[in-house]
């Protein structure tokens, strides 16, 4: 299975850890969306799409069996996330 897209949608003022939102496409065939991207003290990590149930706890909709295909996904959403993240229109007037 191999990620042949990525799309990262930043968050322009971010007011909490949450920083973007991304989606993969994988063989072209398969889109999954709303991966979340956080900060945290210890850099940057993804969350898996997920949804509140009813007694306010979070599940994950999406999730990789294969250790390797979860790993390989979030480093590849992360690698998108910083070049996102550093393109000229996306940094802030003041620090051009």
């Amino acid at each position: 299975m191999q990620i042949t897209d990525v799309r990262i949608q930043l968050i322009k003022a971010p007011r909490s850890k949450l920083m973007a939102f991304a989606e993969i496409t994988l063989d072209d065939a398969l889109v999954i969306k709303d991966f979340q991207i956080f900060s945290s003290q210890r850099g940057c990590f993804v969350g898996m799409p997920s949804r509140k149930m009813p007694d306010g706890t979070w599940r994950d909709t999406i999730f990789a069996i294969n250790t390797e295909l979860a790993e390989q996904i979030k480093q590849t959403i992360l690698r998108a996330y910083e070049d996102e993240a550093v393109r000229p229109e996306n940094q802030p007037a003041n620090s051009r």
